[in-house]
């Protein structure tokens, strides 16, 4: 019998994928739950504020685990966990951009994207003034929402990825120093 709990995942050329994949079809959930609530007369429904907070950890926990291809093998599995969890607990400001936005309440005004998404906002702010849609529109609400929780990923990913280079540096000029240190003791 082994002694391992949990047992891994089998991998395929398809696993890298599938983080990407998870946050484009969660921000596009977000995204028709959005302009069906807003539709709505009257205050919003109860399943909207459940659906969002599934949404926001989904897009951090997704954007968390993107970039972990970036330090596998290079640190332990421990040290790989706790760094998921600081990149994760790291997404915590990006929320409250994307959360304390007037845009978002039923009958706000439509913002900028760049307002509430501070990083990669400008980019989508760009495509949103190429594409066709005349603004306030139900479409434009609905790419604009896509786009608002599509970058918060985006900066959830940017952010792991710099704290996991950063991790991987580290752990390999500590090993070059106990190499180092080990040669100089013989």
């Amino acid at each position: 019998m082994s002694d391992t709990i949990v047992a891994s995942l089998p991998r395929s050329r398809f696993s890298p994928a599938i983080p990407l994949l998870v946050a484009i079809v969660a921000s596009v959930a977000w995204a028709g739950t959005a302009r069906a609530a807003s539709g709505a007369p009257g205050p919003a429904s109860g399943f909207v504020l459940p659906t969002f907070v599934l949404v926001i950890v989904t897009l951090a926990v997704m954007g968390a685990v993107t970039p972990l291809r970036l330090i596998e093998g290079a640190v332990p599995v421990r040290r790989r966990r706790q760094a998921t969890l600081v990149a994760i607990a790291a997404s915590v400001p990006f929320v409250a951009a994307l959360v304390v936005n007037p845009d978002r309440w039923p009958g706000g005004p439509v913002r900028p994207i760049a307002e509430s998404v501070p990083i990669f906002g400008w980019l989508f702010d760009g495509i949103m003034g190429i594409l066709p849609f005349a603004a306030n529109t139900p479409v434009y609400k609905l790419f604009h929402s896509a786009f608002a929780t599509f970058g918060f990923y985006l900066e959830c990913v940017l952010i792991a990825a710099i704290l996991y280079t950063a991790l991987r540096t580290r752990t390999a000029l500590e090993g070059r120093n106990l190499h180092q240190n080990a040669r100089y003791r013989k």
